[in-house]
């Protein structure tokens, strides 16, 4: 079946000095134009509170007629300053629809946009005022006159739809493009036994089922010693100066260096797992009650390699190859199960790794455990999905570090120079 899929490519960018100078006045003025009608919004709140007809039907300032009152700002791209209009008006649309919903699912209050954080501007491509120079890599945007350079190898024969420059805390800047894509989707109804998995996630081990098993690459707890050094530079240096400046970048890029190491890490994660299997089964984890009462799980499942980062880029990949993703709800009792009799263990603490079964006798890896019933509730969503399981005979596995995990078993992600050692 062909699906129309949106698809973006992220190029570095290598503007010149007159270049980012145009660049950083866009930035600035989408953000000024962003947290003045944001102010208006506020201030119009305050003075209609108690009437609701006159707050309804009240016309606020749009932002041509922002451009006479502050000339400034017909010097940059309109559609830039069109879609800061618009991404405030979808702020305010998900607010006020998310108030029906639980308060740890609603969304926040908009928010001023600072000179500080990620600077970003999105403007449409209408009538071919957005080109791309495959052979020469170069780039050509609305407002600026001459090309600017950028650092890719890949090409696309699409239309580009839209584009959004971006500039980093440490003062990269990057362009992401937009194009939509024709491909063809096979969902595949039918799975092989062996081409089936289901894992466990463990603080510890990432990732951990009968035949595979990783480490936690501790992306963020090799590097926290030295970030808390940047973190005391930073604060020693004195507000508004150049030497504050210098260390606020260095301390950004050591945050950077983390999160594109786990990116790639990740990326050739999913990758693999993609290579070998047609459906994957995990466990639907609350990530936030993570992070509210564990502290130490919390760092592992959200600094150190990222899960909800892995399961949206596994979940997509999946996806877009026609296998499957099965998330099992969080309140199954995957671990307290005994996945030979299947008596529950009330009693299991979180400290427990190794456990008897009152039943049975068997003795269970807490993990491994928690694999195997993740499978066994994994094939019924499956079922209930209307996709077959065919199911081999004379396939055996034990527990032994697959070669992914050998070759990313690493703290540091980097590959093996034998990927088959």
């Amino acid at each position: 079946m062909s699906t129309a899929i949106h698809h973006v490519y992220k190029f570095r960018l290598y503007p010149t000095k007159e270049q980012k100078i145009l660049l950083d006045k866009t930035f600035g003025c989408c953000r000024f134009l962003y947290n003045t009608m944001l102010k208006e919004r506020l201030n119009v709140y305050q003075q209609f509170q108690d009437d609701k007809g006159a707050l309804k039907n009240y016309h606020y300032t749009t932002e041509s007629q922002y451009k006479k009152v502050y000339p400034f700002l017909a010097e940059v791209d309109a559609k830039a300053l069109q879609s800061s209009t618009r991404n405030l008006i979808i702020a305010f649309k998900k607010f006020f629809n998310s108030l029906t919903r639980k308060k740890s699912q609603r969304n926040g209050y908009p928010r001023f946009k600072s000179k500080k954080a990620r600077q970003a501007y999105t403007t449409h491509n209408i009538n071919n005022n957005i080109k791309i120079d495959f052979g020469q890599r170069r780039l050509k945007l609305p407002k600026i006159k001459t090309w600017l350079r950028y650092k890719d190898n890949r090409f696309f024969q699409e239309k580009i739809r839209h584009v959004t420059v971006s500039k980093t805390k440490s003062e990269k800047y990057y362009v992401s493009i937009l194009i939509i894509k024709e491909v063809t989707i096979n969902s595949l109804s039918t799975i092989r036994e062996e081409r089936l998995a289901a894992f466990d996630m463990s603080a510890s081990k990432f990732l951990i089922s009968e035949i595979w098993g990783t480490k936690n690459p501790r992306f963020y707890r090799n590097e926290e010693k030295r970030l808390k050094k940047l973190h005391r530079q930073v604060s020693r240096k004195k507000k508004g100066s150049n030497n504050r400046k210098k260390a606020r970048v260095r301390l950004v890029c050591c945050y950077e260096k983390i999160f594109h190491r786990k990116l790639h890490w990740t990326h050739a994660m999913v990758n693999e797992l993609l290579n070998k299997y047609d459906a994957i089964i995990l466990e639907d984890l609350n990530i936030k009650g993570m992070q509210k009462f564990n502290s130490g799980v919390a760092k592992s499942v959200t600094l150190d390699f990222s899960w909800g980062l892995f399961k949206t880029i596994l979940n997509y990949k999946l996806t877009r190859e026609g296998k499957h993703l099965m998330l099992v709800d969080r309140f199954f009792p995957s671990s307290k199960l005994c996945s030979a009799c299947e008596w529950k263990n009330d009693q299991l603490e979180l400290s427990e790794k190794i456990w008897l079964c009152e039943q049975c006798g068997t003795t269970h890896d807490r993990d491994l455990n928690a694999s195997i019933n993740l499978k066994k509730e994994g094939k019924v969503l499956l079922k209930k999905h209307n996709i077959n399981i065919l199911s081999t005979v004379g396939t055996t596995g034990t527990y032994a570090c697959g070669d992914y995990g050998r070759l990313f078993s690493e703290s540091n992600g980097r590959r093996s120079k034998n990927p088959s050692a």
